[in-house]
Order: structure tokens, then C-alpha cells, then sequence
């Protein structure tokens, strides 16, 4: 054999060229996931506890569709859907920790892969404020409920910062402890959220069916009729909340080097994640609906859950529905981390980031400094919210901004999925549809969704979009003009096979 030829055993970089043995302690942990874990990861990374509990009063009210709250999951769905095949097509031909970042750099062009990895990383640091925000106020709300502290301190958006400085501070040494502590930690987590979100939604529907409490109301099938809702503003705003809340299956195919057949495996959890979630999130908007008036959800907030579980069972199933937003919110933080963490290590691996986030630990095998880097931007982040007057200020200023993100993205690894597979297209009428046609349509959708709530809701409220888009230009061009290397020369290229 030549001394150059590489063999099915030698352990490979991120472009295929065989790394060296004394480099080889510097990988991330590979084949440590299996299906069920990385499903776990994406379902956990989603969080239905906390995100029916940060959003769903604001679909509900703020979006004004009202009662048509289920219908625009469904149509979030829909796009998001055709993102998840389009993730589990281009993982198949490229299993990245960088994922899209990865890919659209390939595909596309160098800089607009730079673009959008620094757009998730960003969005994900954005969310890792507001999530563990949420986790604090709960805590608080669970404390206040047993009498430990009065209502003005449950109710301080500073006291629920500190304690969301202190879940992200655990969260952050799990993550970076190892990715089996980390997939171990989030089994409990999906179990316990899983457990008590669908049965306290099947209880309400029950209760409501058998007893007809006082202001409940019957099922109705227009609930999930999209086309009900008139206003477009609305229904755009609504399905950038929506996106917000099928965002995080993805978080499977950036652990795709940790995971086992790393070129399947990722992509699969991400399409039965999204099946899963959708059944949940519908189960419990219309369990809600159905026992709750819709002027107690409006007036309840991010506190709808624990005032659903009062009504539905009494003060210890809103205590227990309390534990269960902690412990989901808990979960999406760190799945949250995650991803963020493997994107920037990615970025740095191919030399166009800083190199400290390519730094892995040599006994957890994680990318220990970046992530810790990463969390102490959201640490001051979370202290510099005290700025707000309340949680739900907060909420109502950073998920929506979250969802037009996601949307770019989301929107733009669709485009590029029907843009890779342009040469081969049209050898499988099926392949065509699920990975030319669909993801394309649903990327530019999700993308005009993202415009549209830009432009409905003003430039002030989207200034935080703006700024993290705009500030990418800049950057992008700092990275080439920085960057040694060939990586920004690299010529785009487009896939021949299918398989």
C-alpha cells in the first residue's frame, strides 16, 4: 500500500484528507449515539414544556389568531418538515458537526457558509439568555408556591437572573463533561417533560369531555384549518413563532460525528423528532383550549402551564407542571449549547474562526473551552436583561427575533439542498419532490415569513435581527482577509449521485 493511500480505517478530517496519529486525540468522541439518543437530543432540544410555556400565550394573543393557535403549527410544520428531509439529504453526502454551515459552504460559496454559521451561532447564544430566564422564573414561582419567598421576589426579573445564571453554570459542566453524561442527563429530562405534558393534556381533554367545567369549550375541527386565518401579518408572525417552536431538532445532525452511521442516523432523528413534536404540541394547545378561556391564556402568559395544571387537578399538578417547564427548559438550554458549541468548533477546525473554539478536551472529548466561551456571552447577556421590566417584556422582544433567524437559515440549507442535487434531480420522481422541489419552495417560504415580520413589525422591533445579520457582512470579510489558507477559494461544487 502507498504511504499516502488512506483506508476505510484511518480517521479523517473535515475534508477527507487522513489526520495524523498524534492529532487523532483531538476528535470528538464518534460513535456514541444511537437512534434513540439522538432522537432524544433533538426532541429534548425542542422542549415542548418550554416552548408551549415562553409562547404559546403570545401565538395566541399577541399574533391575534386566537383559538387558530393550533392551525399555525400546522402550517410551521409543513416547511420545517421539508427542512428536516433537506438536513437528512445533504448529512447523507456530508456528516459535519457544522451541519449547514458545512454544507452551504461547500455548495454554495466559502463566505455565505461563514454567514450562516455565524448567524446560528448568534441565534443559539440569543436563546441561551432567554431560556435559562424562563427556568428562573419558574424556579421562583415554584419557591413563592410553597411559601419560601413573597410575591415581589418571585416576581424580580433580577433575582430570576441570578438563579438563570446558575442553571446555566450546571448546564455548562455537563456539556462539557461529555457528550454520554450529556445524552444520559437529557433522557431523564424527556421522560419527566414527556410523562407531563401529555398526560396532563389528555387529563384536560377528559375533564372537559366528561364534566364541562365553568368557561371550558367544546373541540373544533376549524381550529386546524390555516386557511381560517385571514391576515397575513398574522399568520407570517404566527408561523415565525411557529418556526421557534419546531427549532432544535437539528441539534441531532450537528452531533453527527458523535453519533453511530453518522450519515444516517442524525437525519432520521430529525425526521421522526419533528412527527413526534408535532403530536405534542397540538395534544396540549388543544387540551388548553378546550379548559381554559381565552382570556385566562392571554392574561396568564408564561405562566399559562402552571395555571392549566391548577385548573385541571389542583395546586400540586401546577407545582408538578412548574417542575416539568424547569426541567424542559433546563434541556433546550443545553441542547441549545450544543450544536452552538460543534458549529464554532467546525469553523475553527477549518481555520476561519478563532482557533480557541477548535480546542478539544483531551480526556471529555468535547470542545470544552468553546463551549464555556459561548456561555459566558449568554451569562452577560441574562445580566444585562435586568435592563427589562418584566419576563414576559423580555420573551415578547427576543422569540420573535429567534424565529425570523431560524427561519433565515432553516430557510436558506433548504434552498441549497435543491441547488446541490440539481444534476441528478430528475432520476427519482420521489428524490425530486423531498429533495429538489420541497425543501426549495420551503426555503424561500420560510425566508419571505422572516421578511414579512420584519417589515410588519417595524425596524425597531427587529433591530436585534438587523444587527446580527448586518454585523455578519463585516465579519465575513474580516474572516477572508484574516483567514491563511485555502478555504475562501474553494469553488462550489454540486452532487452527481443520489446515494
Amino acid at each position: 500500500m502507498a504511504d499516502n493511500e488512506v483506508t476505510e480505517h484511518d480517521v479523517l478530517g473535515p475534508f477527507g484528507a487522513p489526520v495524523p496519529a498524534g492529532e487523532e486525540a483531538h476528535q470528538l468522541r464518534a460513535d456514541e449515539l444511537s437512534l434513540f439518543d439522538s432522537t432524544a437530543v433533538a426532541v429534548s432540544s425542542v422542549a415542548p414544556a418550554y416552548s408551549l410555556a415562553s409562547t404559546m400565550a403570545f401565538v395566541f394573543g399577541i399574533v391575534g389568531v386566537g383559538l387558530l393557535s393550533p392551525s399555525v403549527l400546522i402550517a410551521s410544520f409543513v416547511p420545517v418538515l421539508f427542512i428536516a428531509i433537506a438536513y437528512f439529504h445533504l448529512n447523507r453526502k456530508d456528516p459535519d458537526c457544522g451541519a449547514s454551515y458545512s454544507w452551504l459552504s461547500k455548495l454554495t460559496r466559502p463566505s455565505f457558509g461563514w454567514f450562516n454559521g455565524w448567524v446560528q451561532i448568534v441565534t443559539s447564544t440569543i436563546f441561551c439568555i432567554s431560556a435559562p430566564l424562563l427556568a428562573g422564573s419558574y424556579t421562583l414561582q415554584f419557591l413563592n408556591s410553597v411559601g419560601w419567598i413573597d410575591d415581589n421576589t418571585a416576581g424580580s426579573l433580577w433575582w430570576a437572573a441570578v438563579i438563570a445564571a446558575g442553571w446555566l453554570v450546571l448546564i455548562t459542566f455537563i456539556c462539557i463533561y461529555g457528550i454520554r453524561w450529556t445524552t444520559n442527563f437529557q433522557w431523564i429530562l424527556v421522560i419527566i417533560e414527556y410523562v407531563v405534558v401529555i398526560g396532563f393534556s389528555v387529563g384536560g381533554i377528559i375533564k372537559v369531555l366528561a364534566t364541562h367545567p365553568k368557561g371550558s369549550s367544546s373541540f373544533h375541527f376549524g381550529w386546524l384549518n390555516p386557511f381560517a386565518i385571514h391576515s397575513w401579518s398574522a399568520m407570517a408572525a404566527g408561523i415565525a413563532l411557529g418556526v421557534f417552536f419546531f427549532w432544535g431538532w437539528d441539534t441531532a445532525l450537528n452531533l453527527n460525528e458523535e453519533s453511530k452511521d453518522k450519515s444516517r442516523t442524525p437525519g432520521r432523528a430529525g425526521v421522526i423528532s419533528m412527527w413526534l413534536l408535532l403530536f405534542v404540541f397540538l395534544l396540549n394547545f388543544v387540551a388548553i383550549q378546550m379548559l381554559l378561556t381565552p382570556k385566562e391564556i392571554n392574561d396568564q402568559g408564561a405562566n399559562v402551564l402552571f395555571f392549566f395544571g391548577n385548573q385541571l387537578f389542583g395546586s400540586w399538578a401546577g407545582y408538578l407542571m412548574i417542575f416539568a417547564v424547569i426541567t424542559s427548559t433546563v434541556a433546550t438550554t443545553q441542547t441549545t449549547l450544543l450544536p452552538a458549541a460543534r458549529i464554532a468548533y467546525s469553523m475553527s477546525r477549518d481555520k476561519v474562526f478563532p482557533k480557541v473554539f477548535g480546542s478539544i478536551h483531551p480526556k471529555f472529548k468535547t470542545p470544552a473551552v468553546g463551549t464555556l466561551s459561548l456561555a459566558m456571552f449568554s451569562l452577560v447577556g441574562i445580566l444585562l436583561t435586568t435592563r427589562f421590566d418584566s419576563i414576559n417584556q423580555v420573551f415578547s422582544k427576543l422569540i420573535l427575533n429567534i424565529g425570523v433567524l431560524v427561519a433565515f437559515y432553516y430557510g436558506v440549507t433548504g434552498i441549497t439542498c435543491g441547488w446541490a442535487f440539481r444534476k441528478v434531480a430528475f432520476k427519482k420522481v420521489t428524490f425530486f419532490f423531498t429533495g429538489v422541489l420541497l425543501p426549495t419552495i420551503s426555503g424561500i417560504f420560510l425566508l419571505y415569513v422572516g421578511y414579512q415580520v420584519i417589515i410588519s413589525n417595524g425596524w425597531g422591533s427587529a433591530a436585534p435581527d438587523l444587527i446580527v445579520l448586518g454585523l455578519g457582512i463585516p465579519l465575513v470579510l474580516l474572516a477572508r482577509v484574516t483567514t491563511k489558507g485555502d478555504f475562501f477559494k474553494t469553488k462550489p461544487i454540486a452532487y452527481e449521485t443520489i446515494e
